[in-house]
């Protein structure tokens, strides 16, 4: 245990001397400040603040929530393919710029209680996510796709991501009270405007196009129908993805609009639940990244998923604050593994001249199939009341698991080989 917890602190350590390792780790850090605060305040604000139904709630997550939304589904494999092209810093700058203007558009949102404000806001928030990507493929790249180091790198990466949501929400409700919605909203556009003053100069481009690599790799030309569907060999990876992001989509996407409905709780309420789950998830970090180099991707990721329904099961059973908060911190754990074995895997299954576009091509199947998920979810609990929505979500996660331990490879070589 010590020479492995050795090993891979070494490894990180190593790992943040390189300049863009650091540098994604650090504005994925100041991204993660605002991401969670929008992750307590945001769903309750357009219920509570603004008083719009859970049903144009449900509407708006489908259309702009991050990764999963319809915005978000159409752009990253466009954007995955012209970072194979065009390079990786330009689109991770440009993700950037989009974050900004989504911040401003939730601004005017908050003064002008605009419903089309705010839902540029939603559609621009989706869109932000379109560096992600470039993003997954420059972090492979700059370890060189080297196995002992590529899980530690997108484990490190989603720690700093992450490391806010320790802190963050538990203040929102306190925020929101002090400073209101405006000022939060200024203050988000503020600090992603200072990731794109740090991304531009301190970015390092790793996306290589010799004249040796151009004569035995023919141009592509983009075609968006060719991102529906799972490239050829890559399908058994490509469904149970998909239907974990329909069927958590269902039961779990506009949760805490839901809460904020059904049981009156408040940000400040919201933000101890979030922030239980943001603690957990840095915590479980380090165990988390022992268990993927250990047991491998397939079993870590149904291990997930099985956690997922257990979290369900409790939001069935239970109206109680502090339970919920329990609950967060075992989602905590089931996100701490999730988020990168995801990443390694298809990393490692990704064609060198494809690996921003496999990233992209993954998030289009899921977040197209996953698109009406938030919206059957809100019209689910308008019609039938919460428990229906939240079953549909559970039945359907454990069906996930089963596909994950039936269709994903055995182990992380056989995925190499896919």
């Amino acid at each position: 245990m010590t020479e492995t917890r050795a090993s891979i602190i070494a490894v990180s350590k190593g790992l943040l001397r390189l300049g863009n390792i650091r540098t994604l780790a650090l504005t994925s850090m100041t991204t993660g400040i605002y991401l969670s605060l929008l992750g307590t305040i945001l769903q309750p604000f357009v219920v509570s603040d603004l008083g719009f139904s859970v049903t144009i709630l449900g509407v708006l997550v489908a259309i702009g929530s991050r990764p999963l939304g319809l915005a978000s589904s159409i752009v990253q494999p466009f954007t995955g393919y012209l970072s194979d092209r065009l390079g990786r810093k330009l689109l991770i700058a440009i993700g950037s710029a989009v974050g900004i203007c989504s911040m401003a558009s939730f601004l005017v949102a908050a003064m002008s209680h605009s419903l089309f404000s705010l839902s540029i806001g939603y559609v621009l928030l989706g869109l932000s996510i379109l560096g992600n990507p470039a993003t997954q493929a420059m972090i492979a790249e700059t370890v060189e796709m080297d196995p002992g180091r590529l899980n530690v790198a997108f484990s490190l990466v989603f720690f700093f991501t992450a490391l806010p949501g320790a802190v963050i929400p538990f203040a929102a409700g306190y925020l929101v009270q002090t400073f209101g919605f405006v000022l939060l909203f200024a203050a988000a556009a503020f600090l992603e405007a200072m990731n794109l003053l740090v991304v531009i100069p301190q970015l390092r481009e790793t996306r290589t196009d010799t004249a040796t690599e151009q004569k035995q790799t023919p141009r592509r030309r983009f075609s968006f129908s060719q991102t529906i569907l799972p490239p050829r060999g890559l399908v058994r990876l490509f469904i149970p993805f998909a239907m974990d992001a329909f069927f958590y989509g269902v039961g779990g996407s506009i949760i805490y609009g839901i809460w904020a409905k059904q049981f009156g709780f408040t940000a400040g309420d919201i933000g101890l639940i979030f922030g239980a789950l943001s603690v957990s998830t840095v915590l479980s970090q380090y165990p988390a990244t022992k268990l993927l180099l250990k047991l491998g991707t397939r079993r870590v990721l149904a291990f997930s998923e099985a956690l997922t329904v257990v979290i369900m099961f409790g939001w069935l059973v239970t109206d109680s604050l502090p339970a919920f908060i329990l609950l967060a911190v075992v989602f905590g754990i089931s996100v701490a593994l999730w988020v990168p074995a995801i990443s390694a895997l298809f990393m490692r299954v990704a064609p060198m001249e494809e690996r921003g576009g496999i990233s992209g091509k993954l998030a289009a199947f899921r977040g197209l199939i996953a698109v009406p998920a938030p919206f059957i979810g809100g019209l689910l609990y308008g019609a039938y009341g919460y428990y229906v929505p939240i079953s549909i979500g559970m039945v359907g996660e454990a069906l996930t698991t089963l596909a994950i331990l039936r269709l994903l490879p055995a182990n992380d070589s056989q995925a190499l080989l896919s």
